[in-house]
């Protein structure tokens, strides 16, 4: 047969404590916020949004000018008159801006320092669309057309940013470990010139940049964000699962062992009543400290209180003569045994034997019913005159013998003598029949140095006999030699 003990079940409950508090862990590592991605974090509404801004309203401003009809004028007369009076009526209007009229042969129709930046626009011109470059100044080509769709050139619209060093210093980083960097495209797609850089600039040989690009413009932001481990990432949570462990272990244990030596309480408390039971005796009060034990122990008390007292009325009938309800033969001879074992300390004990006068003629003539009787009376007179710790016992037949325990000869004499004197002179038998009571005895007292224990009942046995020679109703001594 299989058994569990409590250590075992508070390991499967530990056990499944420490799963689902990793499961536990799992669902809160699964769960955590999210980091969001870099170009949302970044602000692109603020920076990003007035660059971007500023550039189409530049590309507006150069589409206008490309077909406004003294652009279109100045580009098909190529009169330096017409095309300086469009140029200052498009400086009145915006004097932070440069404006450039140049042929599809690159001739430049208004006077003025071409950059070379707008010369790289204009070799990319002639791929069609709007093309923009830039360091601090934003540059956009627009292309002119006639009116009969012919190309005729380009106007160049140059607009300093004085703000964009604010603006990059503004750029929000994810952590302080990030770092960001303004790049420039280079001509054909070559590398990227960096304008502006924030951070810490380590974090480029170990990580991978987020490009946010601004529309309209040769620019666009690198950011580069640290990137954490998964182990790094998990770690917190794993310490977290194994602290919960422990703690869980520590708590299982405390209580396991609460528990267990609660129950070794409650049991050895279980095993003392079980003794008890077996020596015949029960306690008061039987404490345990588990109410799982209590409801038994009670049924348990209440079944063995019921079995003790049968038992004990059991034990007393069977130490009992049936019919003079005193001790019996056998409990002569315990009685016998216990007083001859305390002679070596120098106690003295007495016996008196006693015989019931002319028993015999009784059954004989009015039969058993009244010899029995006789008994009966004559057991009752015996309690009834001496003391409580006198022990008094019928040895067979008519023959009763009374212990005198811790009492010497002479004392025990002077209390037969008592009984003699007080014992009803007759007793009624049965209806109409009358006895007169009497008896013969014999007495003698336990001697150390008496080798047996019924020596001195052989002393006394003898005494009666010269009682009952010598005429009854007497009682003779024999000492010990």
């Amino acid at each position: 047969m299989h058994h569990t003990s409590i250590s075992r079940f508070g390991l499967i409950l530990a056990a499944a404590l420490v799963l689902l508090a990793g499961i536990v862990a799992s669902a809160i590592y699964l769960t955590r916020p999210q980091v969001q991605p870099v170009p949302e974090e970044l602000g692109k509404p603020v920076m990003a949004a007035q660059i971007e801004f500023l550039a189409d309203a530049m590309k507006r401003s150069a589409a206008r000018i490309a077909s406004h009809p003294q652009t279109l004028a100045c580009f098909a007369s190529g009169a330096p008159d017409v095309c300086q009076a469009q140029a200052a009526n498009l400086q009145a209007l915006n004097q932070d801006a440069t404006v450039l009229f140049v042929t599809a042969g690159q001739h430049q129709l208004l006077p003025g320092f071409l950059p070379g930046e707008t010369r790289q626009l204009l070799t990319h011109a002639g791929r069609g669309g709007t093309t923009a470059t830039a360091t601090f100044n934003l540059s956009l080509s627009h292309p002119v057309i006639g009116p009969d769709g012919k190309r005729l050139g380009y106007v160049i619209v140059e607009q300093s940013v004085p703000q964009l060093q604010a603006l990059f210093d503004t750029l929000p980083l994810p952590d302080a470990a990030a770092y960001a960097e303004l790049l420039q495209q280079g001509e054909d797609g070559g590398s990227a010139t960096v304008l502006m850089r924030r951070g810490n600039q380590a974090i480029k040989r170990s990580a991978r940049p987020t490009l946010i690009a601004l529309a309209g413009t040769p620019w666009q932001i690198a950011v580069w964000r640290p990137v954490t481990p998964v182990v790094e990432s998990v770690a917190p949570y794993i310490l977290g699962w194994l602290v919960a462990s422990l703690v869980i272990a520590i708590l299982v244990t405390a209580a396991i062992l609460a528990v267990r030596n609660r129950v070794t309480d409650n049991l050895r408390t279980l095993v003392k009543f079980t003794n008890d039971l077996r020596q015949q005796r029960l306690r008061a009060d039987y404490p345990v400290s588990l109410a799982e034990f209590q409801t038994p122990l009670e049924t348990m008390l209440k079944l063995g209180k019921v079995m003790l007292g049968k038992q004990k009325e059991v034990s007393s009938q069977a130490r009992l003569d049936h019919l003079s309800q005193v001790n019996n033969r056998r409990s002569f001879d315990e009685k016998q045994k216990e007083l001859f074992a305390t002679l070596k300390d120098g106690w003295t004990h007495s016996l008196l034997i006693l015989d019931i006068d002319n028993f015999k003629q009784v059954n004989d003539t009015f039969g058993h019913e009244a010899g029995d009787q006789l008994i009966i009376k004559f057991g009752n007179a015996l309690k009834a005159c001496l003391r409580n710790s006198d022990f008094i016992a019928r040895l067979g037949g008519d023959e009763f013998c009374v212990v005198f325990p811790y009492t010497p000869l002479d004392r025990a004499q002077e209390l037969a003598e008592r009984l003699r004197a007080n014992m009803p002179e007759s007793v009624e038998l049965i209806p109409g029949v009358t006895q007169k009571l009497s008896w013969s005895g014999g007495m003698s007292e336990f001697s150390r140095d008496d080798r047996e224990e019924n020596e001195a009942l052989a002393r006394a046995d003898a005494a009666l006999l010269e009682a009952k020679r010598g005429g009854r109703n007497a009682t003779r001594i024999r000492a010990a030699a």
